[in-house]
């Protein structure tokens, strides 16, 4: 036993990738353990989706039931007026974000299964999704909201997350 309780700075260093040492001593058995755990992410992924899509945040709900403006009072009253574009703004933000999160949560969903299967060996329809689901992503998209976008890298209609090759052959994902 090392002199500081077992928590010697010995052995294999951290290379960020947690199958590292079962990957060199059993291929096979650590694709089964990352197989487990991506099936397990895929299933909570789905869980999200689903619990989304049942709650009043759906993208099928959240526009429902929208304040009219004269239900706040008569046009005279201007802090009304006010208080109507400020809520109508937030609702409007709230739609866009309920189905972005729709959508990146079906895109991580499909990711996983292609992360599994490998890109190459998914149906066409299920590449197709992916297409639609990350243009619907890019969609909502805003550059100049993301802090951690890079401005110089990105024109103004390519998010900075599309290259620009990526973008001139028309690949987003």
């Amino acid at each position: 036993m090392s002199s500081n309780g077992g928590g010697g700075t010995g052995g294999a260093p951290d290379t960020g990738k947690a199958f590292d040492t079962l990957s060199n001593v059993n291929p096979a058995m650590a694709l089964d353990i990352q197989h487990s755990a991506m099936a397990g992410f895929k299933k909570r992924v789905d869980d999200l989706l689903r619990e989304l899509d049942e709650s009043e945040a759906a993208p099928t709900k959240v526009g429902k039931d929208r304040v009219e403006r004269s239900q706040l009072g008569s046009a005279e009253f201007k802090e009304a007026q006010f208080l109507y574009d400020s809520y109508a703004i937030v609702h409007d933000e709230l739609e866009e974000l309920s189905k972005a999160l729709g959508a990146q949560i079906e895109g991580m969903g499909l990711a996983v299964q292609a992360s599994r299967v490998g890109y190459e060996n998914l149906d066409a329809d299920i590449k197709a999704r992916m297409k639609a689901v990350n243009a619907e992503v890019e969609k909502y998209y805003a550059a100049e909201r993301d802090p951690y976008a890079e401005r110089s890298a990105s024109t103004p209609d390519t998010p900075a997350s599309v290259s620009e090759s990526e973008a001139e052959e028309g690949v987003g994902f």
